[in-house]
């Protein structure tokens, strides 16, 4: 009986492996340029022509091959980068299958061009659809040179398939893109149609990132960077008020390779805890290195993912390490001023203008401002003062003040060093509406939203408490019994254990009571069964909205609940306890929402709307 099974020839072999290395042009862009790397350039030039479909060429200035080399890159599986077992266990290098070469020169027709620093000529190789159709020697420079033409010629069904030029470009623009932040020693010129995109020179990251996106967004970088013994952790992440509803702009480098991870990326992302909206996405462009040993790059034809021998370790660090860096940069939102200019004439009038000018418009009330000037020493106000809400709103309405949004660019953005913390002095705070605590700091005046200051606070306390089993309870004299619904019911059995944690000594009885006989010490007599309730129905907004981190949800459910209302009056004592707890917590920019705790009024932005130089 005749054999069925037979050896494929090499050249439909290397076709099918080029149906995984080589998908579009932008691998072929990805391949060589890992080669220029991994052979010591110093300047890589990428050269495309119709988005890569007629032209892909590397120029390189690195190492050069010899005449033997140049021909064998060009075999199946043969490489310089592995020799051995024991090397695909501590890859160093971008490139080790051995594969690229051959896979590419299968379906298309390649130029290799390649001289070493020890030759007077350089070899060039012609190949066709994985022929050597010329082999010759030539003049060249010391380095690589390696010119795909006409992808996919001899597989017109492969062909048909690339996408429209504009899509393949981006594709490839996106590769260059990343190799420009991988390597800021390394000189990338990129040429498209005979137009120069990019020619970076070396320089820093951040100068890299300034090159590519602008000097805005270099200088509102956080920097990143912390080493241990199991990792190295470095380059930045993004404001939260750069964030943006694309991920475009995330960049992750595991020992100089560039790789797609879910599971780093959520370490990331949720290191930002709720400072960013739901469906945006903060910048980053962070750089691990670690053992080649624990890690595993041979999992993607591409070599976009990699595995690591203890994923646990890696995601606990890389969040902590963001964490830590977002929480030591000062991310509260400042006041803003509408630009007044000389050509806006009515808005003049309302800042400037007599009531002859402007004789519908309500004056401001002077006698609040007189009142208000008795109560202060120099710059001081009196203790605990609150101030009255037209006084304020006037103030405000004629600084031209934009309350309450973020600030856009890195002028407006006051760094809170230590010193510009508020002070504990219950003689430098007001209330305002019984809403809102009004304090100064060494830069101006600082805002703080009494309730999310609060829930802030319990929030970090309860996550505290679960975390560490160790509840604060207070046992009420008299155990309140409450009736719920069968749906409550089942969703207080689920979170009962969690409930413990937190303070709250509850017991549960059929068909559908509860009875409350301890609760968090936080917790104000009175309050037993409303802020339980209350929770209830907060939880089940969070996993209606899709959270599903139950200590998460506790926690939240208990800071929003618990907290002090918009519209109870506080003491002065009590607000200077509420910000010196607030400034103990890890994060006291955002509440667990991510809504703003506090704003900031720039002191040198009330001295410019009067006039002030000095």
């Amino acid at each position: 009986m005749m054999s069925v099974i037979h050896r494929l020839p090499d050249f439909l072999a290397n076709q099918i492996a080029a149906g995984e290395v080589v998908q579009r042009p932008e691998s072929i862009v990805k391949e060589l340029v890992e080669n220029s790397i991994d052979a010591g350039a110093q300047h890589v030039t990428v050269i495309i022509g119709a988005a890569g479909k007629s032209l892909v060429q590397v120029v390189d200035d690195g190492s050069g091959m010899t005449e033997t080399d140049a021909l064998l890159a060009f075999e199946r599986h043969a490489t310089s980068k592995i020799s051995s077992a024991a090397d695909l266990e501590r890859i160093i290098t971008l490139g080790f299958r051995g594969e690229a070469l051959p896979s590419i020169a299968s379906v298309a027709k390649v130029e290799l061009k390649t001289r070493t620093p020890g030759e007077d000529t350089a070899m060039l190789v012609r190949i066709e659809g994985g022929t050597i159709e010329e082999t010759t020697r030539t003049q060249g420079d010391i380095g690589t040179s390696i010119a795909v033409k006409t992808l996919f010629y001899n597989t017109p069904a492969r062909r048909q398939f690339l996408k429209a030029d504009s899509t393949e470009y981006r594709h490839i623009a996106d590769t260059v893109q990343r190799c420009i932040l991988s390597y800021p020693d390394l000189r990338v010129t990129f040429i498209s149609d005979g137009e120069t995109i990019w020619d970076a020179h070396p320089a820093t990251l951040r100068g890299r990132v300034a090159y590519l996106f602008g000097d805005k967004i270099a200088e509102s970088l956080i920097e990143v960077r912390e080493e241990n013994d199991m990792m190295t952790v470095g380059g930045f992440v993004g404001r939260p008020n750069f964030a943006k509803r694309t991920r475009g702009e995330q960049f992750l480098f595991v020992n100089g390779r560039f790789v797609v991870s879910r599971l780093l990326n959520h370490a990331i992302v949720s290191s930002y805890e709720n400072m960013v909206s739901q469906g945006e996405y903060p910048m980053y462009m962070l750089f691990l290195n670690l053992d080649p040993r624990g890690i595993d790059v041979n999992v993607h034809p591409q070599k976009l993912e990699v595995k690591f021998s203890n994923e646990r370790n890696v995601y606990t660090m890389l969040n902590a390490v963001v964490r830590r860096s977002l929480y030591r940069t000062d991310l509260t939102p400042s006041m803003h001023f509408r630009d007044l200019t000389q050509d806006d004439s009515s808005l003049t009038r309302t800042r400037l203008g007599s009531p002859e000018e402007d004789p519908q418009r309500p004056q401001p009330r002077y006698d609040s401002y007189s009142s208000l000037g008795r109560d202060m020493n120099v710059d001081r106000p009196v203790a605990g003062r609150r101030l009255d809400a037209d006084t304020v709103d006037t103030l405000f309405r004629s600084m031209g003040v934009d309350a309450g949004q973020g600030g856009d660019g890195a002028e407006d953005d006051l760094v809170l060093l230590p010193s510009e913390k508020p002070v504990s002095d219950t003689q430098f705070l007001w209330q305002l509406h019984n809403k809102y605590i009004f304090t100064p700091i060494k830069s101006g005046l600082m805002i703080i939203d009494q309730h999310v200051a609060h829930e802030r606070i319990l929030y970090e306390k309860a996550l505290a408490a679960l975390a560490h089993a160790a509840p604060f309870s207070q046992q009420l004299l008299f155990p309140h019994t409450m009736r719920v619904s069968q749906g409550d019911m089942a969703l207080l059995d689920t979170i009962t254990g969690e409930l413990a944690q937190l303070g709250f000594v509850i017991r549960l009885t059929a068909p559908n009571f509860v009875t409350v006989e301890a609760v968090p010490q936080d917790v104000r007599i009175g309050m037993e069964e409303s802020i339980l309730e209350e929770m209830i129905e907060q939880y089940r907004e969070y996993e209606a909205s899709g959270l599903t981190d139950i200590r998460h949800n506790v926690a939240a459910s208990y800071g929003c609940r618990a907290a002090i209302k918009t519209g109870e009056k506080l003491s002065p004592p009590e607000m200077q306890i509420l910000i010196d707890q607030l400034f103990a917590t890890s994060n006291p920019f955002v509440c667990p929402h991510g809504r703003p705790v506090l704003v900031k009024l720039a002191l040198g932005e009330l001295d410019r709307r009067f006039g002030r130089t000095s």
